[in-house]
This record gives structure tokens, sequence and C-alpha cells, in this order.
């Protein structure tokens, strides 16, 4: 069995064990599970093993299709009174909502942590090019302290519960949280909370995760995170902004590492 092979079945293993939970699993939620866990073992995947996102897009817009088909048929089943293909449509419809939330899911979430992901930030917050945001708000980065120092040590399962856990924490916020990328977050804030608030929520949640222990047989260990606030407006550019809140967190752990 050579090495290639055994990442595969310990891939597969990985996902196996995080869909026995899910009811429905769609290929494109497979597929991107397996190619986070690819990734994490430094394989590739090539174009042919993936679920591209043109299928999910193929998808939607064969159920846009049908909708607009049923609300066709539901105006004239309207127009003739016949309750029997308004009941029937009323099912139909119903069934095809399940599957689109189904879809969304799958879309938006980040399948480790059951965060939000990127695009559902570029759709929800940003303009089509996503360059500019569309609203006001404070967003907040968060990292992860020596969070590679996890993975080399421990590999890259505990690293996931890591992740997963550190997200669970951050959802406690009821903020929308946003995974940015490795162990990169964004909490996102409306515009009505100040920042005096978001700097306190920030510094309690910073002294109950430092609490938290965690273990892997006889070794504990705790982490740490850094965070930087930047607010934005409509139609601010959002690499200005990452940049603000970029250099804040920088700050923030050059402020922390000189108090230690």
């Amino acid at each position: 069995m050579n090495e290639l092979y055994e990442k595969h079945m310990t891939i597969t293993e990985r996902v196996k064990g995080h869909i026995q939970a899910t009811k429905v699993v769609l290929p494109a939620h497979y597929s991107e599970l397996y190619t986070d866990y690819a990734k994490a073992l430094n394989i590739i995947l090539s174009a042919d093993e993936r679920v591209h996102q043109e299928m999910l897009d193929e998808k939607i817009s064969r159920h846009i299709m049908t909708l607009s088909s049923y609300s066709h048929s539901a105006l004239e089943a309207i127009k003739e009174r016949n309750e029997a293909v308004l009941a029937f449509i009323f099912e139909e419809t119903q069934k095809l909502h399940d599957e689109i939330d189904a879809l969304k899911k799958v879309v938006y979430e980040d399948s480790l942590t059951k965060s939000r992901n990127r695009k559902w930030f570029e759709d929800v917050y940003l303009d089509d090019l996503h360059s500019y945001f569309t609203k006001n708000g404070t967003l907040v980065l968060v990292d992860l302290n020596r969070f590679k120092r996890v993975n080399d040590t421990f590999g890259h399962v505990i690293g996931d519960k890591v992740l997963i856990h550190f997200a669970e924490k951050l959802k406690m916020q009821h903020v929308e949280i946003v995974r940015f990328g490795g162990d990169e977050f964004l909490l996102l804030f409306d515009e009505a909370i100040s920042l005096e608030i978001i700097k306190k929520t920030m510094e309690e949640k910073m002294i109950e995760i430092e609490k938290i222990s965690f273990k892997v047989e006889s070794t504990e260990f705790k982490m740490t995170f850094a965070y930087g606030i930047a607010s934005f407006t409509c139609n601010e550019g959002l690499d200005g902004v990452l940049d603000s809140a970029d250099k804040a967190m920088y700050a923030f752990k050059k402020g922390r590492r000189a108090d230690e």
C-alpha cells in the first residue's frame, strides 16, 4: 500500500466521521470536505476529482426554472379555482424549498467549523466584484496564536478539533462568524453596536478562551488569540478595511508580547 493511497484512505475516514450525523449529504458538500482534508495532507486534487461550483450553479438554475414553472401553474390554478392543482404545487414547492435550503447550507457554510464561509461574506456584505462593502458595520479579525505549532505537534485531527471548539465559543456572541481562511475568523457587528462594547466583548471572550485546557494523552496546552477591529461603511474598499484590522491585530500581538 503506497503512501498516497494511505493518505486517501485517511481522508475518506475523516470525511465519513464528519458526515455521520448529517441527514442529507450532497455531492458538493462531500467534495468540499474531501478537498479540505486533502489540503491538510498536502494533496492537491485534480479538476476531475472535485465537484465544481458550476455544478452547484447548474442545480440552482434548474430549481429556479422549476419554481418559475410552479408559479405559472399556480396562477392558472387560481384563475380556474383548481384546488387539487394548488395543493399539489404547494406540496412540491415545499419540497423544493427544503432542498434549496440544503443547497444554501452547502454553498455558505464552512464544512469544518459550521460557521459562515468566505463566499457568504462576499455575497452578503460586498458588491458584485467583492471589492466594496454594501453596508455599514464593524468587523473583528481574529487569529489563533501559534496554531501551526498545534498542527505540527499533535496533527491535523487535533488542530481541527481546536478550530471547531474555538468557532463554537465565538458563535456564543450571537454575531455573524465567518471562517475567513485557515485559523482566521471574522466577527461582523451591526453598526449600532459601539466600539466600546465590541472591545469589552472581545476581552471577555479572550479571558474565557484562555481558561480552556486542551489535553492530548498526557500533554495539556492552552490557546490564545489576537484580534484587530476595523469599522466599515457602504462603498468603502474591502482591502483597506482588512489592512486596518490586520495592523490593529499586529499591534495587539506586539503589545501582548511586551507584557509577557
